[in-house]
């Protein structure tokens, strides 16, 4: 399948119409799919993966959000992408929203993906399968072994190939969901429905520890990856744009994503896997570990900050420990959250103390990666 028989034929459909599940801190941030993963917005990784495959046309369905995922994806769409936006007055469920963003269209062919995952499998082996079996329906799906030694079951992982036919037969009012309504509905009547195996569960933010496992692949895969984001320099496994400054003693340990106007002042140490956002400030004495720092946050002198979402202009007081929790500029003090480890994506957690062993040789006597920006 060329990359022009796809743009002609398929059209790209992002569920993004995610509702609070609690009143959480977690839930209070931010919309899940404009959350900050690797320092762009959750959603766009979704954008850049149909765009990839030759896609020029998706339509994000969200509800009351459509115009704050309009503001913050703006500058995230690839050139060459028209994304247009759909907003449902009703609930309408994830098949009734796919099948009204399909009505504008004249493809025959559309990928639905939820817009909370950040897609790691092959699109062009996914629609050639669909097209070669021509199925009606093709529903990715990953092992889901709850206990060892138990047979994996198979599950959704929450994208989807429609044929048009499909998604014809979803009625124009009322809600219908997919995955228990549509799907179903299309194998009772005979319709051909197609399995394709992904093998592991791609990343994907539902709540504060998957939203922070998801943060640690995507900073782990880009300060691996060969080709260095425009303005990042990278030495050794720290990723640091250029306009961000970095003292020549702090201590950059493992994979660090430092966004740009961030700074990191003398005898601060950040452990990766950690993201940095733009305009933050690690004052002198830091220890940072496996957090995710938003835009213009302050880690204060002699803080230490371990498995923790800083928000945007968050602080974290001077000589505070902060530990497993999230901060917000709106609160005098952080808040504590209901912590859920997410067993098959997140690593054991090591003590902070052990952490500091760790690093302790770093900050006295051995030399730590910086970027080309702190020399």
């Amino acid at each position: 399948m060329t990359a022009r028989a796809t743009s002609i034929q398929t059209m790209g459909i992002l569920l993004a119409g995610s509702h609070p599940w609690t009143n959480s801190a977690f839930d209070s941030l931010l919309p899940r799919t404009l959350l900050p993963v690797g320092h762009r917005p959750l959603i766009s990784y979704g954008l850049a993966w149909m765009h990839r495959e030759g896609i020029r046309d998706v339509a994000v369905c969200g509800n009351r959000e459509t115009r704050l995922l309009n503001e913050r994806l703006e500058r995230h769409v690839p050139r060459g992408l028209t994304v247009s936006y759909h907003e449902d007055p009703m609930p309408r469920g994830a098949a009734g929203s796919a099948r009204d963003a399909a009505a504008t269209s004249q493809a025959d062919t559309f990928v639905i993906a939820d817009a909370t995952l950040i897609p790691n499998i092959d699109l062009h082996e996914l629609l050639s399968k669909h097209h070669e079996t021509g199925a009606c329906v093709t529903v990715v799906v990953h092992s889901d072994s709850v206990n060892p030694g138990c047979v994996a079951r198979r599950a959704p992982s929450g994208i989807y190939v429609f044929s048009r036919r499909a998604l014809d037969t979803v009625p124009a009012r009322g809600f219908c969901d997919i995955k228990e309504e549509l799907i179903p509905r299309l194998h009772a009547a005979g319709e051909r429905i197609l399995a394709f195996d992904a093998g592991e569960e791609m990343p994907r933010v539902l709540d504060v520890s998957t939203y922070l496992a998801a943060n640690e692949w995507m900073v782990e895969r880009l300060v691996s990856n060969n080709e260095v984001r425009d303005g990042y320099v990278k030495t050794g496994e720290p990723l640091v744009h250029r306009d961000a400054f970095v003292a020549d003693d702090a201590a950059l340990i493992g994979p660090v994503l430092v966004e740009a106007g961030a700074r990191i002042l003398s005898n601060a140490v950040v452990v990766g896997p950690t993201s940095i956002g733009r305009d933050a400030t690690i004052e002198s004495g830091v220890v940072v570990s496996r957090s995710v720092i938003w835009r213009r946050s302050t880690i204060a002198n002699g803080a230490t900050v371990d498995r923790c979402v800083v928000a945007d202009d968050g602080v974290i007081e001077a000589g505070t420990q902060t530990f497993q929790r999230i901060v917000t500029a709106e609160l005098e003090s952080e808040l504590a959250i209901d912590w859920v480890e997410a067993e098959a994506v997140l690593r054991p957690k090591e003590p902070v103390l052990g952490l500091a062993a760790r690093f302790g040789r770093f900050v006295f006597g051995t030399s730590s990666p910086r970027s080309a920006a702190a020399q």
